[in-house]
């Protein structure tokens, strides 16, 4: 895996949340000293991570310090009340033995707190990472979402591009097709290459067709009818579509047939021609 590879693939942002197998933290961190692009970017999203963590940071209720320091003061006063207040004169000598208890049991209170605050202070924290970790997931998502859009807007915008060429090509002969018989007022043109015989339709104005029908194309050469393709039905319907090879004709002519086509024409069916 090269490093565009494995920048692409979220190895990196799994990598930092902690999320991958010891085999792939293997991989990101030997390509992280081996490759500076991989070390430039792991770099950016530790940086991205840390710097919504700090921006989204949560400080502790309110509720919770006065909690935690009310259960110390609680303790402390178990301790004084608990530990025996003995003078020190000279006639004591347990004095510094009982004085080390209490400040052992004082110490061990105060861990139990400092214990207290640090659990409480790690669900702070671990509730940030959580946070953090469903923002990056939702970003992956809709980076994933932008390139699939961006693939579907690419393929529109090449389509067009490739009929707009077709439109434009000044070796092309346009052949505007009316409506016959009871279609007058229907329109379709063929774009005709003449030298390549390669034939394009755009239906234009024909109208969507029901179940078990499609339109046929003809090409009428020296006074026959020739298959020239059934026109594609659905979203395809509207835009240019590329037909069968021509290399002369007369005429082309247009009808509704079953759908698949036939090997005549309905000639009772035709709903536009147009003469070369």
């Amino acid at each position: 895996m090269n490093a565009s590879e494995l920048i692409a693939s979220g190895l990196l942002e799994a990598y930092v949340l902690g999320q991958v197998s010891p085999d792939e933290a293997r991989v990101v961190q030997a390509s992280r000293a081996s490759d500076p692009l991989v070390a430039a970017e792991l770099d950016a999203v530790e940086g991205s991570l840390q710097e919504f963590a700090v921006r989204n940071a949560v400080p502790p209720p309110a509720a919770s310090k006065a909690a935690i320091f009310d259960r110390i003061e609680e303790l402390n006063s178990k301790v004084k009340n608990s530990t025996p207040v003995i003078p020190i004169t000279k006639a004591s000598p347990m004095v510094a033995a009982r004085s080390t208890g209490s400040f052992s049991t004082w110490l061990a209170a105060a861990s139990i707190a400092a214990l207290v605050v640090s659990a409480a202070f790690n669900m702070i924290q671990y509730g940030q990472l959580e946070e953090a970790r469903t923002e990056v997931a939702r970003l992956e998502n809709d980076k994933a979402v932008l390139a699939e859009d961006m693939n579907v807007q690419r393929a529109s915008f090449e389509q067009s591009q490739n009929q707009l060429a077709v439109v434009m090509d000044p070796q092309r002969k346009a052949i505007l097709l009316n409506g016959v018989g009871n279609a007058v007022g229907e329109q379709a043109r063929i774009y005709w290459d003449q030298k390549a015989t390669s034939v394009h339709m755009d239906p234009m104005t024909l109208a969507d067709l029901p179940a078990g029908q499609q339109y046929q194309l003809w090409a009428l050469v020296d006074g026959q009818p020739v298959d020239a393709g059934v026109i594609e039905k659905g979203e395809a319907f509207h835009g240019l579509q590329r037909m069968k090879d021509v290399p002369q004709a007369q005429a082309f002519a247009v009808t509704i047939e079953k759908e698949g086509g036939s090997p005549t024409p309905t000639l009772e069916a035709m709903v536009v021609m147009g003469q070369v």
